[in-house]
Order: structure tokens, then C-alpha cells, then sequence
């Protein structure tokens, strides 16, 4: 039959999910016979939901139709299941903007044309991040609201009568301002100091005296004072992306209010979801999305925060407003937290209490004014709510259970990828509320764009899916062309940057776009197993806090582990000795030295150790709760119920991280996958344990890596989509030790499932492999005897025959496609053919030093001696396809760019084709309009080895 097409490929994904045929890669790892019982369903082929998605920049409505169809053409082909479309600059905001007939009609185009084409579109919630509504003004009720107070300083006995105190200059359009309390307080240290301390029992409400905006005071006698103005007012701040917007102002929504809310997604209502539109997106579906909370402000405040708070908190704010103040001389953009530096502090230490609880009611009120409406908005269109719950100060693994979908972002860390663990807090409100989706917005990052690689790419995919993401939204696909502009590479959203300079931009202005159909599958069948059974993690570790601060359990590793807080905690149960035994099952918690703890989850740990949950106790007790509302006596409680906590018979105490693996070892928690330093996750499934294995490190880690479960092992290559069962292990107690050998930023995935056959435990030397036939085989890189024991204890001999030797090879052949501009603007392709005695970048090859494209590489090389051989091509950059002897192979990890070449080899001379495709830095280094590119240093492009070819021989192991 003929070769099916990418979308055919695709389209058959689900049904094949049910019966999957497995054709076997190679004769010397034989793939799971199409009759037996795959331990992933679907995993060559996965479903349409487990493929990645891809954000799409649009140039708002400013996008002929023709161009929308071909893009979600292109994506599709290219195997992602979904796109994000984000409106982002517009040279005509009324015109083509957010509301603009234009745009809607676009979007309709779109979704038709994604659901022609089976890819899934999002929608953002609003036209910019933060949230807007066009129409608003800095002084609107529903904009943006923030807290800020003005000071004057008087000496005891000075009068004083004028203006109740101002705040510091408004932003922009800000000409309203509500006056919320008028208070006096005596210093009890300086008044200039930082923070300035307060003698709270000194205060003097003066709000009711305030008489056409001023205020009369004569400060007692004794001491300083302070006389305090707390006004409201609009934060003035205006979106990121301003040019998206059809109507002009257009300013951030109160993120506490549901007015806030409410005038966004009744502006959509009203100007973008037509009839049609919300008819093809309820039978599309998808996600509306919101990107993370980037607020602007001096200090989060709404309408009715003060009742709030006196409702959750038990009492009142009003008279301690000084102390929720933490460096309010700048702007808020990034979070705080309740025990930074503060404005303000009283005499008592209460602050940083007053703060916990001002934080817990903004929370409160995000959740119930924000996130629920806009979840039932959602909900209505048929669509659900993805969003990233961080950037302000809230309670973010609170917030992130609450969503549909719970988003991370990997912003900002290329070209390294530090595992940065704040990223990662969200996993455990995930897997405690049964979330089946993590989502992770990947491959954002400052000043690479068109220079990153894909294993750059890959090592953030991979750390993410370590930390239990199981969704890839790449970062992202720029439309090509804007109405009236043209020119290669083409549109990109942050072209006033000089072409992109804030994150990728993925298309086929790319030469690696050929190839991204390779990275696509890998993902969407990582994702697909990520999505198996239920995940099952050693540990979770007791984090509140309402900032991204997080301490990393460093006597804990190679353990598993999740962050919970009390929220995500309040109703889980405990059985067997594991916590959340039909989720996450964490076989011990671990109370690390919080400063804080709720009286209510003292109780629910003491119930779960009293059931049989290991608890271990790092370093001092927690010595208080967490707010002021009765905190003599809920401290007091709270000690009580520590001292029965630690006399439990699974609780431990250790007074230093470097005693925590000791002691959860003495309470027999071990790690589920023992994997000398890789990073490893596990989901548990009907038939067995699945584990994601990832080396982080930058060496090779070859070791036998003891796994928790009872079943044959397989192991599933993501890239090929074949499953091969293992030849050698030794299964026992509970635990299957597997050989492994991963280069630095690999991954594999290892299933436990069903009945053993006979294997081997030991060899001498070389690969014990599983025939086609199911018979094991010895593949060895070398001659010689080498001894074979099997898994019923018999040993066997096997000889290997001559086997030739490893070779490189060389007087290679290169034809390079060089990319740039033609002279109508438009890609042009110039060809260049060189002989290379050595392997070389292109930078160093003469007339190749600034071009980017693609490379054809040729040799030829040898053979006598050998069954099979592996192929090593060493360095390249960057996505590479590997021809040998006229046939394409399947996709190589490209990663390790490590082959097996098994039966396409003959005796002989065999020819060797790679084609490796390149970023596009070099090129747009000399190319008109990308001043941030020419700044940068040339990368090093091409085949650059050593390429090293090294040969084997495979013999039957007598039975």
C-alpha cells in the first residue's frame, strides 16, 4: 500500500491505540510480536490527544486567510495535536486587533481549518497577558487595584493640618484615587529606618475625621509620630502587548474582583465568540488559556478586600494596614514574600502573620473572582482552563489545583537548563487532585532565539517530564507573513528585538522543521506513557508558602518527591502506609523545617501516623501557626500536638538533611527506582510500573538500576516507537535490576509488565539481546568466550567469532543547502559542494563560515566480519536523518545521535548518507534587520564528529 501521509498517520492514532501492531526495529532487539499484549497500548501510534501543542503568534487579524490554513497545514503535518493562538502586535490595532471582526473571522477559519486538519485550537483568554478589557481606563472599577500610602512625620506635640498624606505619583491616566483609612501611630524606633517599627496600641483612627480630603492631628506629647493616608486607585498598568487590542485604552482587569473578570469575558462575549465560532470551538475543543500573572503593582488591593479578609481571617485588617507593606517604593511585578523586608513592622512581631493571612485572602479571592468564573466561562464554550497560577504573591499550589490544566514554564534558562524546583510546585496540587494533565510552556528563552538546538530542547522537556509534566507546549510557531509584509524568515512577534530575540521561531523558515516531526512523535509518546495508571512518587514534602521559595530536600536523593502544602493535604487518607494510596501513594511525608504549620494539618499528620505513615521530622519543630486570628492559643495547640507527633512509632527526627536517606531507609521507605543519579518518574498502570529515566549530568552513567515491581522488563524507545524486551536482569523482593547505559541528557523508558522468560542475570562481556523468535542472544563487540548465567542459574558458553574492528571513516562528500534571502525578498537556496579530507563546522569551511541551511554528508566505509554495527556520528548540529545503503532509518535519538545499523549493513562497502539541518543564527548574522543576530558569535554547524563505526557480531546462547 502506499506510504501514508502525516495526517493519515495520525488520524489512525486512536484506533491503533487499542490493538497496536509493533513491527520489529532490528533482528537483534526484537520488538513485542504484534500478538502479545503491548505494556503501553498506543505506544508507537499515540492517541491525538497525547501529542504536543505548539503556540501560534499571530499577527492579530492582520493574517490572510490562505496563510491560516497553510500554517495549521504545516503544524499538523509536523505531528502536533494542538495549537495555542496568541494575538500578539497588530500595525492596526482597530482594524485588526482583539474585537475586530477581522480577527474573529479569522479565528473561526482557524478552528475550521484545525479541525480539518486535527489539531485542537486554543484560545487565550483575553488579547495580551496580563488579562485586559479594551475600554477600560486607569480609573474604571474593574481595572487593576492597588494599595498605596503616603507618610508624615511628626514630633510629639506638632500639630498638623493639610491633606491627609499622599502616595507616591500614579501611573499614567490615573486620576481617581478612594481614601481607605487615616491612621497615626508612635515610632518606636526611627522613623526613617527599614523597616519602621510601630507601637500598635498607639494608634489613632483618624479616618472619620477627614473633611474635604484633609485632616487635623497633634501628635501626643511623648515620642514620634507617623501620620499614614492609605489610598485606592487604579494600577494604570497597561499590557504587554498593547497594538493587540481593537479598542483604545485597554487596561488590566482586577484580578481579585469578579467585575474584573466579568468585563473580559463579556467583551469576548460580545465582540469575538460569533454563533459560528463558538459552534466550532465546542466541537473542536481545546483550552482557554492564561499566561502567568505578571501584575503590576504597588500593592495588590480590590473592592471589598477588607470585608474579605475579616470574614476568612477572623478579624480585621484595618487597623494593621502598615505591615502588609513590603518595599512599596517600587513596583510589585515579581512575588514577595510574608517575611521580606517590610515597610512597616510592630513592636509585637505580628507582621509577618498579618502578611500570611493578607496573602491567604488574596488567594481566596483569585480563586473565587477569577479562576471558578473564568473555569464555568470556559466550560460553557466546551473548552477547559489552562493557566500558569504564578507571578504574584498567592498560594500557587492551591491556585494550580483548582485549574483544568495546570501550567509551568521553563522561561529564561537556555542554554543551560538549571532544575530550578519552584518551577515544579504545582506537581504535587496535580497529582493530588487527580489532574490528569501537567503542562509545561517550553523553550521560551532571552536573547537565543534562532540559535537553539533541539537537544538543548530536549534536555528541558526531559527535566520537566522528571518533575511529573506530562504536556509540551512548544514555544512557538510565528506566522510567516503580516498583511503587506513579506520577506524571509518572516513575521515574528519580537521583530523590534532584531528578529525574535525573546524566543524561538519554529516553521518552515527552519531548515530543522523537516525533522521537527521526529522531535514531535518522541514527545507525544512520552507524553502518552506520562499519562498511564496513576503516578507514584516516594515522597512528599510539607511546602506553604506564598512565594516561589522552596527548600530542596537534599537528604533525599534519588527519591522521588512532590510538595504539599495544607490545602493540598485537608482530606487525603491514609492506607497500607501510604498517603493518597489511590493517587500519588507517597510512601512518607516530610515536614522540613517549616516556619509555619496550620493547627488543623498538625492533627491530620498525627492521624496519618497513627495510621502507619513514616513521617520524618527535619531539623526544629515548626513553632507557630500561620496568621494572628487567636495565635497565643492556636500556637499552644499546636506545640501540644507536635510533642504526641514525634512520639509515634513511624515518626523520626533528624537535625540535618544529610540524615534524611538514613533514616527512610530505617522506616523502610526506599526509592522506588534506585538509578545512580538519574532522575527517574514512575507511573503505576493495571499491568505493571512504567518509569521515565532521564540523566541529568553531564557524563554518561552506565549502571543496573534496581526498579520497584515484579514484571518482565521492557524497554521503549520513544523515538522509533518500538518496545523490546529485556535479555538480561535479575528480578526479586519486589524489585527488577535492569543494565542501563545513558549518555548525558538521554532518556529512556522502562515498562515492568506481565510474566518473566527465561533471560540471563550476568555475562562476561557483550549484550544479551532477545531474538525475533523470542531466543535469547549474545551480541559482542569483540572475539572471544564469553559465559552466560541464566536466570535458573545454568551457565552457558558462548564463542564469538572475529569481529572486525571499529573504524572512522573518512573523505566525506558535503553539499550544503545555504538558506538566506533572495533578492525578491523571499527564501533563496544556494548550493555549495565541497570534498573534506576531516570533519570541520562550517564556519571553518571556506565560503560556509555565515550560512545556515542544510548538509548532505556521503562516505563509504567497509565491512567484513559482522552481523550488525553501531553507529556514533559524535557532535552535530543540529537535527540530523541517517541513510545507509539507500535506506532511510527510523528516527535516531537525537540526543545521543547513537545508531544501530543491524541488517542495512552487508559485507562489503556500504555507503553512509547524513543530512543534518542548522539553527539559523549564523545567516541571519549577515542578513538585513537582525541587529541582535550580528552581535553574536558564529555556532559551530554540521557534522563534527568523530564518527565511529563499530561493528558486532550476535550469537545464539545455546539453550
Amino acid at each position: 500500500m502506499p506510504p501514508l501521509s502525516r495526517r493519515q498517520f495520525w488520524a489512525g492514532a486512536t484506533a491503533a491505540a487499542v490493538a497496536p501492531t509493533l513491527a520489529p526495529a532490528f533482528t537483534g532487539a526484537a520488538a513485542v510480536p504484534a500478538a502479545a499484549a503491548s505494556p503501553v497500548p498506543g505506544f508507537a501510534r499515540p492517541p491525538a490527544g497525547a501529542r504536543p501543542k505548539i503556540r501560534y503568534w499571530w499577527p492579530c487579524g492582520e493574517i490572510t486567510a490562505e496563510t491560516v490554513d497553510a500554517e495549521l497545514k504545516a503544524i499538523a503535518d509536523r505531528g502536533f495535536g494542538a495549537v495555542e493562538i496568541q494575538c500578539f502586535f497588530t500595525s492596526d490595532p482597530k482594524r485588526y486587533g482583539w474585537g475586530s471582526p477581522v480577527l474573529t473571522e479569522r479565528l473561526e477559519q482557524a478552528v475550521a481549518a484545525g479541525r480539518a486538519y486535527g489539531v485542537r485550537v486554543d484560545l487565550t483568554v483575553g488579547p495580551a497577558w496580563p488579562l485586559l478589557t479594551p475600554g477600560l481606563t486607569p480609573d474604571s472599577p474593574e481595572s487593576a487595584q492597588e494599595l498605596v500610602y503616603g507618610r508624615t512625620v511628626l514630633a510629639g506635640g506638632e500639630s498638623y493640618d493639610g491633606p491627609v498624606p499622599a502616595g507616591p505619583a500614579p501611573a499614567a491616566g490615573v486620576t481617581r484615587q478612594t481614601l481607605v483609612a487615616v491612621q497615626a501611630f508612635r515610632c518606636a524606633g526611627p522613623a526613617d529606618a527599614k523597616p519602621t517599627v510601630l507601637e500598635k496600641d498607639t494608634l489613632v483612627d483618624l479616618t472619620g475625621a477627614v473633611r474635604d480630603g484633609s485632616v487635623s492631628f497633634t501628635a501626643p506629647a511623648d515620642g514620634t509620630w507617623l501620620l499614614l493616608g492609605f489610598w485606592q486607585r487604579g494600577t494604570g498598568q497597561i499590557p504587554v502587548v498593547r497594538q493587540s487590542v481593537s479598542a483604545e485604552p485597554a487596561y488590566i482587569v482586577d484580578h481579585f474582583s469578579a467585575a474584573g473578570t466579568r468585563s473580559a469575558t463579556d467583551y469576548t462575549d460580545a465582540h469575538v465568540l460569533t454563533p459560528r465560532l463558538r459552534s466550532l470551538l465546542r466541537a473542536n475543543g481545546g483550552d482557554v488559556f492564561e499566561d502567568s500573572l505578571e501584575l503590576d503593582s504597588a500593592q495588590h488591593w480590590t473592592w471589598g478586600l477588607l470585608t474579605r479578609f475579616e470574614q476568612l481571617c477572623g478579624y480585621s485588617l484595618r487597623p494593621l494596614l502598615p505591615v502588609v507593606f513590603i518595599d512599596r517604593i517600587h513596583r510589585q511585578y515579581t512575588p514577595v514574600g510574608p517575611d521580606d523586608a517590610p515597610d512597616f513592622e510592630f513592636t509585637d512581631g505580628i507582621g509577618a502573620r498579618v502578611r500570611e493571612d493578607y496573602y491567604r485572602t488574596l488567594t481566596d479571592l483569585y480563586l473565587s473572582e477569577h479562576v471558578e468564573p473564568l473555569k464555568q466561562w470556559a466550560h460553557g464554550l466546551g473548552l477547559r482552563l489552562r493557566a500558569q497560577p504564578y507571578g504574584t504573591t498567592t498560594d500557587v499550589a492551591t491556585v494550580g489545583a483548582a485549574l483544568d490544566v495546570n501550567e509551568t514554564e521553563s522561561l529564561g534558562l537556555a542554554p543551560g537548563y538549571a532544575d530550578e524546583p519552584f518551577r515544579w510546585i504545582s506537581a504535587g496540587s496535580v497529582h493530588l487532585s487527580g489532574q490528569r494533565v501537567y503542562s509545561l510552556e517550553g523553550c521560551a528563552t532571552l536573547d537565543e532565539a534562532y540559535a537553539q538546538t533541539w537537544p538543548q530542547m530536549l534536555a528541558h522537556f526531559n527535566t520537566a517530564f522528571a518533575h511529573g509534566v506530562n504536556q509540551i507546549v512548544f514555544h512557538g510557531y510565528s506566522s510567516a507573513e503580516r498583511v503587506g509584509e513579506t520577506g524571509w524568515p518572516g513575521w515574528s512577534p519580537f521583530t523590534s528585538q532584531g528578529g525574535n530575540g525573546f524566543s524561538e521561531a519554529w516553521g518552515p523558515r527552519q531548515p530543522t522543521w523537516a525533522d521537527t516531526d521526529k522531535i514531535t512523535d518522541w514527545t507525544a509518546r512520552v507524553q502518552h506513557v506520562l499519562r498511564q495508571g496513576r503516578p507514584s512518587v516516594d515522597l512528599v514534602v510539607y511546602r506553604h508558602s506564598y512565594g516561589h521559595d522552596v527548600r530542596v530536600p537534599e537528604g533525599a536523593a534519588g527519591y522521588t518527591y512532590d510538595y504539599a502544602g495544607p490545602d493540598q493535604l485537608a482530606g487525603t487518607t491514609v492506607a497500607g502506609g501510604r498517603l493518597a494510596p489511590d493517587g500519588p501513594g507517597y510512601r512518607a511525608l516530610v515536614l522540613d523545617r517549616p516556619p509555619t504549620l496550620p493547627v488543623a494539618t498538625a492533627r491530620l499528620l498525627l492521624a496519618h501516623a497513627r495510621s502507619g505513615l513514616p513521617i520524618v521530622v527535619v531539623g526544629a519543630l515548626p513553632d507557630r501557626v500561620p496568621g494572628a486570628h487567636r495565635a497565643g492559643r492556636q500556637d499552644a495547640e499546636l506545640a501540644r500536638l507536635l510533642q504526641v507527633l514525634v512520639r509515634q512509632p513511624s515518626v523520626r527526627r533528624v537535625y540535618g538533611q544529610d540524615g534524611l536517606a538514613a533514616v527512610l531507609k530505617e522506616l523502610g521507605v526506599t526509592p522506588a527506582a534506585d538509578a545512580a543519579g538519574l532522575a527517574a518518574v514512575r507511573r503505576t498502570v493495571p499491568s505493571g510500573e512504567l518509569y521515565h529515566l532521564h540523566n541529568p549530568t553531564d557524563r554518561t552513567v552506565t549502571a543496573d538500576v534496581s526498579l520497584a515491581g515484579t514484571g518482565r522488563p521492557y524497554e521503549l524507545d520513544a523515538w522509533t516507537g518500538t518496545i523490546a524486551p529485556l535479555g538480561r536482569y535479575r528480578a526479586g523482593s519486589g524489585r527488577v535490576s535492569v543494565p542501563l547505559s545513558l549518555s548525558p541528557g538521554a532518556s529512556t523508558i522502562i515498562a515492568l509488565a506481565g510474566r518473566h522468560a527465561p533471560h540471563a542475570v550476568a555475562t562476561t562481556g557483550g549484550e544479551v539481546v532477545v531474538g525475533d523468535s523470542g531466543a535469547l542472544r549474545l551480541r559482542a563487540t569483540a572475539a572471544g568466550t564469553y559465559t552466560v548465567t541464566l536466570d535458573d542459574g545454568t551457565r552457558r558458553r558462548v564463542v564469538v567469532p572475529v569481529v572486525a574492528a571499529a573504524a572512522q571513516p573518512g573523505g566525506w562528500t558535503l553539499s550544503v543547502d545555504d538558506w538566506h534571502r533572495g533578492t525578491d525578498g523571499r527564501l533563496a537556496i544556494t548550493r555549495h559542494d565541497l570534498e573534506l579530507g576531516a570533519l570541520r563546522p562550517w564556519s571553518e569551511l571556506p565560503g560556509l563560515a555565515d550560512v545556515s541551511g542544510v548538509g548532505t554528508y556521503r562516505t563509504t566505509f567497509h565491512l567484513t566480519g559482522a552481523d550488525g554495527a553501531w553507529l556514533d556520528l559524535g557532535r552535530v548540529t543540529d537535527t540530523v536523518e541517517v541513510t545507509v545503503n539507500g535506506t532511510v532509518l527510523p528516527a535516531p535519538d537525537q540526543v545521543t545521535r547513537h545508531l544501530d545499523l543491524a541488517d542495512q549493513v552487508r559485507e562489503g562497502t556500504n555507503t553512509l548518507t547524513v543530512r543534518v539541518a542548522t539553527p539559523l543564527r549564523n545567516r541571519l548574522r549577515v542578513t538585513e534587520g537582525f541587529p541582535a543576530q550580528t552581535a553574536k558569535t558564529r555556532q559551530e554547524y554540521g557534522l563534527l564528529g568523530p564518527v565511529r563505526i563499530t561493528p558486532y557480531r550476535e550469537v545464539p546462547i545455546a539453550g
